[in-house]
């Protein structure tokens, strides 16, 4: 079998390493690159780069074979039609090789494994745009969703054929790949070029960056590409019908609990689907327990706090019935009130919501595009109406609206993120009537309610590593500094991926703000609540070096889901959830002596395989003079 799975890898590694060389799509145009030149022609910022677009606008005027240039001059070059377009392009091509050491053709190319996200052409764009601003030479960057998988990129750089540029997520896949070899350490080049720790979200750090093993000393391997977390949404609507107070600030789940009975008491919506996308796995943080102590030596989950935790999260589903359990869930999906699969708890909890089915939801600022499609099925009929209302009125005034709304119309119906003027804004929102407005989302952002009351959000970043083995490493750097660019975060904010992984493009005095404006009713998407929480509430991921945090996932997750069916309880949960993990930690410390080193320089005590690891910890840990007070695992 292992030979069989070894002959398979290295199949893979030759059919991936022939597609990266001979089977890429088609660069030799470099009509992308071209694009960026024209697109920066009123604002170059680089000498060599406004050197070239004053010749070649000078070597224009002895064309006679082109079409007239657009009024906005070589800036209007990528507006016009696609044929005229494309003259013009193959000249410039002609005019840059003529002139040059390296044809347009022979631009360097950056491959970036990332997804598939409508958001990412346009960044790629930028990076072009950015790239010739700042460094005067043209790049190409090529996305590779096929390949996002990290272990692939891995066996991809492993075969010689890797991306130039790998995307992860958090710090466990950051150390995946440096323990790997293929992370390039940007350390010193990120704190010349200010794109440091410093300049992300403390948050984040963790992500991007971990300690030398021998030092102690913090080196970057990445950057953020944005940060990811979930608040709550709830429909204020539904709260002002119910006449229910509307959560501001911090709250707790006992407040969590009153206000949606006194929701479901008004008729407003029915029992359990009131607060959706609920689960137990971060319940405990909020009072400083995660799965293993804070060095990461043993778990401590099974204490009292916890118990009463995970009870809290039972209470809520089965005797308040505020929030679905999986099988209603699976249920009310698969009767079609989610219209979609049960396949997907979180996915159907946004549809549940979106469908006002659900009061409350934890969820993303991603889910923009969803909110503003569903309230666009009211606008675009309501500019409909204004517009053949107008017809009827051959004032200039009257013309002059029609036009700002059929424009309007055409952006949004293209993309709801396409920005609008602020005329055509306007005009849009006079279509609006009051019933049109009642009948839309009006969608309120607050923090997720926790125990204590204080917020607690667990947050990583998507990452951009720099593959130490790429052909073109210098360039791939430069993508990592384009991620710290103003560019690259107002785009990330403005396009609602969540939010930008560097607080200085954030930190607004009302919050985040475009273009484009939130469409009406979502004006809270742009709420300064996302900021907050993870500027002040916002914790990295917990690691420990002696178990895995698949591997943790893999051992806790049947006891978490059991708990959620309520097919075991509180204590039983807490108590099987830390076994399962210290029984895994002793396993690989009997394993590996490094590991064991390492445990036993963390607890000041040998290890001993025949005593319980909790136990050993424990009574290290009462040895020492400094002991803390109390076993929680403290944050």
């Amino acid at each position: 079998m292992r030979l069989l799975i070894l002959t398979l890898l290295i199949i893979w590694s030759g059919l991936t390493a022939i597609g990266y060389l001979f089977v890429r799509p088609d660069t030799s145009g470099n009509d992308a690159v071209i694009a960026a030149y024209f697109a920066i022609a009123d604002d170059p910022g680089h000498p060599k780069v406004e050197a070239v677009l004053i010749d070649f606008a000078e070597s224009l005027a002895a064309r006679t074979d082109l079409p007239p240039l657009p009024p906005e001059g070589l800036a209007g070059i990528p507006t016009l039609p696609p044929q005229a377009r494309q003259l013009y392009y193959n000249a410039f091509r002609e005019f840059y090789d003529a002139r040059s050491e390296r044809p347009l053709a022979q631009t360097p190319t950056l491959v970036w494994t990332t997804d598939d996200n409508p958001a990412r052409p346009v960044q790629s764009a930028l990076f072009r745009q950015w790239h010739l601003r700042n460094y005067g030479e043209p790049v190409d960057i090529l996305t590779d969703p096929s390949n996002r998988d990290i272990t692939k990129a891995i066996v991809q750089s492993v075969a010689g054929s890797g991306p130039d540029i790998i995307e992860a997520y958090g710090p466990v896949q950051l150390n995946q790949i440096v323990d790997a070899g293929f992370a390039f350490d940007i350390t010193e080049i990120a704190e010349a070029r200010g794109f440091a720790t410093n300049t992300v979200f403390p948050a984040a750090v963790s992500s991007i960056a971990r300690p030398d093993p021998e030092t102690g000393e913090l080196r970057q391997f990445a950057y953020p590409c944005n940060v990811g977390y979930t608040v709550l949404f709830y429909h204020k609507d539904l709260f002002r019908r119910a006449g229910v107070t509307e959560p501001s600030g911090p709250w707790s789940l006992d407040d969590l609990v009153r206000r949606s009975l006194e929701l479901a008491d008004a008729g407003v919506v029915k029992r359990p689907f009131i607060f959706v996308n609920f689960s137990p796995w971060d319940i405990t943080l909020p009072l400083g327990i995660d799965f293993f102590n804070e060095d990461g030596t043993a778990s401590e989950f099974n204490q009292p706090e916890a118990i009463a935790a995970l009870q809290t999260y039972l209470d809520i589903v089965y005797r308040h019935k505020i929030t679905p359990s999986p099988a209603e869930a699976a249920s009310k999906a698969t009767s079609g009130g989610a219209n979609m699969n049960a396949d997907a708890q979180s996915a159907s909890a946004s549809a549940f919501f979106l469908n006002r089915d659900a009061a409350m939801v934890i969820d993303g600022r991603w889910q923009y595009v969803n909110l503003a499609n569903k309230n666009m099925e009211i606008i675009r009929p309501a500019m409909d109406r204004r517009i053949a209302a107008l017809a009827q009125d051959d004032s200039a005034a009257a013309r002059t609206e029609a036009a700002l709304l059929r424009e309007a119309r055409r952006k949004l119906s293209a993309n709801v993120l396409n920005v609008l003027t602020d005329d055509e804004f306007d005009a849009m929102e006079q279509a609006l009537t009051p019933d049109d407005r009642a009948r839309m989302l009006n969608i309120g952002i607050a923090h997720v309610p926790t125990i204590t009351g204080t917020p607690y959000y667990k947050a990583g970043a998507r990452i951009a590593i720099v593959n130490r083995e790429s052909r073109h490493r210098d360039m791939a750097v430069r993508f990592l500094e384009f991620l710290a660019s103003p560019e690259y975060n107002n785009q990330i904010n403005a396009w609602f991926d969540s939010i930008s992984g560097v607080p200085a493009f954030c930190l607004g005095p009302e919050g985040i703000s475009g273009p484009p404006r939130p469409l009406p009713g979502l004006e809270e998407m742009d709420s300064p609540i996302f900021v907050e929480a993870m500027q002040k509430y916002a914790h990295p991921e917990t690691l420990s070096p002696f178990i895995g945090r698949n591997r943790l996932g893999m051992l806790v997750a049947p006891f978490l889901e059991r708990l959620e069916n309520n097919g075991i309880s509180a204590s039983e949960c807490a108590a099987a959830i830390e076994r399962v993990i210290n029984d895994q930690i002793t396993q690989n410390l009997r394993r590996d002596a490094s590991l064991r080193a390492e445990w036993e320089r963390r607890v000041g005590a040998p290890f001993d395989p025949s005593v319980d690891l909790r136990t050993q910890v424990e009574a290290a840990r009462a040895s020492r003079q400094d002991s803390p007070a109390t076993t929680g695992a403290v944050r």
